[in-house]
């Protein structure tokens, strides 16, 4: 039997602007209790066994109220050791892909023979963690641009063959949204992580004309489908933060440089905002730190029902499991209603 307020409950409450015992948490892990589990980080993030003991470990170390779905190959780590396995270059650039880009189409998410085991691995942990609401990470269209691009062509396209640039974002938002669609239909919250799309990269000019259209038609389409979808963008977005609120996401997860109590000025009650624990501090950080920044950004939240609480990025692997464990006790103590 299921508890009776569960950690899917939580969330849902949360996006629907609603209120249960306490603030949500969300852990962005990987294959942090591998090794716990009786695998390694290789066997983690290549093989479906151990990804999913590993999680199952996960959730017995750890009371997070979401989770992701693991053995994913578009996560950089992930995608690393599958083509490492596979004796493939690292790198996914295409060379002569202005050539190329005319014959392509969207491939369907179960014609990926990698992205099908991902889909198989979704089927899996709905069924297996019916009591989490689960999440997987879908690369963003401007990132997984600039990955088959590379970004130095790309930055050089916006001001030579801005048409180009176009066309190739074409392509990569159809792939995303088919991934999108595609985990819906198993009941999986698709988290659109686009780390390029950030200020350190681009500007907000760059921003608004070549990324926000094709991010508008990824929460179109998920919102058509009758579903829900997050976005995550690496470092400093505070200027694009109207934006980004403006396309009706439902939740807005941002990282460390970014200012939570800004975008709570701008957003609260708006979409669910999701963060923003400085990750290194689960590496260097002490547990006096981490309790230290959890009641700084309950503080901020001031009690608002959307609002989910986490770290600001991925937590690295080298992290102390114990900072991540005093982390969630934190949250749970000072985030009661």
């Amino acid at each position: 039997m299921g508890k009776s307020i569960t950690g899917k409950s939580r969330m849902e409450a949360a996006f629907g602007g609603g209120k249960l015992d306490r603030q949500p948490v969300l852990l962005i892990l990987g294959g942090h209790y591998a090794e716990r589990a009786g695998y390694s980080l290789e066997e983690f993030f290549t093989q479906s066994e151990a990804a999913l003991e590993t999680t199952k470990v996960t959730c017995q170390e750890l009371d997070s109220d979401a989770l992701f779905v693991p053995l994913n190959p578009l996560m950089p780590d992930a995608q690393e050791a599958f083509r490492k396995l596979m004796g493939k270059p690292l790198s996914i650039k295409k060379e002569n892909i202005k050539e190329k880009l005319p014959k392509w189409s969207v491939r369907l998410p179960r014609e990926d023979p990698l992205f099908s085991g991902h889909l198989d691995m979704c089927e899996k942990c709905v069924a297996v963690f019916p009591d989490y609401q689960i999440n997987t990470m879908i690369g963003g269209p401007w990132s997984f641009a600039l990955e088959l691009r590379g970004a130095n062509e790309a930055m050089e396209d916006l001001y030579d063959d801005k048409q180009f640039l176009h066309d190739l974002m074409k392509y990569t938002t159809g792939t995303v949204i088919a991934r999108c669609l595609a985990v819906l239909d198993l009941g999986v919250v698709p988290f659109i992580g686009d780390p390029s799309a950030g200020m350190s990269l681009i500007s907000p000019a760059v921003y608004r004309e070549h990324v926000l259209p094709f991010h508008k038609e990824i929460v179109e389409a998920v919102h058509d489908k009758g579903g829900l979808v997050s976005f995550h963008i690496c470092g400093y977005i505070d200027p694009i933060f109207q934006d980004l609120i403006d396309l009706g996401i439902d939740g807005l997860s941002i990282d460390g440089p970014s200012s939570l109590e800004k975008l709570f000025d701008m957003g609260r009650g708006k979409t669910t905002i999701i963060g923003n624990i400085d990750p290194m501090l689960f590496v260097e950080g002490t547990p006096d730190q981490l309790e230290e920044e959890v009641r700084k950004c309950l503080d901020i939240a001031g009690g608002e029902a959307r609002y989910v609480i986490g770290p600001g990025c991925q937590i690295p692997l080298q992290a102390n499991l114990d900072n991540i464990r005093v982390f969630t006790q934190a949250c749970h103590k000072y985030g009661a209603f």
